[in-house]
């Protein structure tokens, strides 16, 4: 599965992160305790910054993971930017 999170407010140049799993709630969990889940996450937690999956692919697998982020699209993907974009959400 291929999972996109949403960082409540930027951190530095970012405002997602793009990853894989075979396991979300594992991996989430890794990912707020900083241990083992990314860097960037990590980071992110540490800034005080809230952060949730926001879309996931179910079959989504590595592969498609990469292409996602070479496309550098992240906020065109993201439910939440793009309501905002939309002007649903203030």
């Amino acid at each position: 599965m291929v999972y996109l999170i949403h960082f409540e407010k930027p951190f530095k140049h970012a405002q997602h992160y793009i990853g894989f799993t075979d396991n979300l709630e594992q991996r989430m969990h890794d990912h707020e305790l900083g241990t083992r889940g990314a860097k960037l996450l990590k980071a992110v937690r540490d800034a005080g910054i809230n952060f949730s999956v926001v879309r996931t692919w179910p079959k989504g697998d590595r592969n498609f993971e990469r292409k996602l982020k070479k496309q550098k699209k992240s906020r065109c993907l993201c439910p939440v930017c793009r309501a905002v974009q939309k002007g649903k959400v203030s």
